[in-house]
């Protein structure tokens, strides 16, 4: 299938790619932007390896999706193969710099990436810190996948290819596109959080119930 039997990446004058294109490339691998990625691998295995589920998923929120989500998907800079798939993905990156999106993107890079940080530190030193940490960030990466995924809703699914209503299970693009990184991926930045919020929360209940009874019987 042509860019060109997709209409928002038929603007592109320099988008040739052809969507079922499941080939890769190292072109652009030494954009500068890609040293955000090494510096944040660098940081967070200097600062310790992640030993549990909870560790791996912050890990890989602070290394690669909050990064990435801002400097491929809405500024457009790195490895050329992944600013295609972001584009081809979802045209309201870098395509058209669609507002919801690319504010999403801005929190992810400047806030959620630094918070999370925090919450990859605090979780290895087992500070309970960390807690207040994982609500916040939890809950910021529930409400933007859900934000995300609903402003797309209420525009028809204009902004992603080959996706009729109802949709289907028919083809490379629907497949992929939508069933398996708009749908699956995206809800797992809803389940997951929302279980990690609720783990910390009853982990913070405990801890202050502990607390409150240290206190009564002094």
């Amino acid at each position: 299938m042509s860019h060109l039997a997709y209409p928002n990446l038929a603007k592109i004058k320099n988008f040739n790619r052809d969507l079922n294109y499941t080939g890769f490339t190292l072109e652009d691998w030494d954009d500068p932007c890609n040293l955000v990625f090494v510096f944040m691998l660098i940081l967070c295995l200097w600062t310790g390896v992640p030993k549990t589920f909870v560790g791996l998923w912050v890990f890989f929120n602070t290394v690669i999706i909050h990064p990435m989500d801002f400097l491929i998907g809405t500024v457009g800079r790195g490895p050329k193969y992944l600013v295609d798939e972001y584009a081809i993905l979802d045209t309201r990156y870098w395509v058209l710099d669609y507002p919801a999106v690319s504010s999403i993107s801005y929190i992810e890079f400047f806030v959620m990436l630094p918070m999370c940080y925090l919450w990859y530190r605090a979780l290895l030193k087992n500070q309970p810190i960390q807690h207040f940490y994982a609500l916040i960030a939890c809950c910021s990466q529930a409400m933007g996948a859900i934000i995300y995924g609903v402003c797309e809703f209420k525009d028809g699914f204009v902004h992603i290819p080959a996706v009729d209503w109802p949709p289907t299970f028919e083809g490379y693009l629907k497949l992929k596109y939508f069933w398996f990184v708009f749908i699956f991926l995206n809800s797992l930045w809803v389940i997951i959080p929302a279980g990690i919020m609720i783990s910390s929360y009853n982990d913070l209940n405990r801890i202050f119930s502990e607390k409150n009874a240290e206190k009564k019987k002094k």
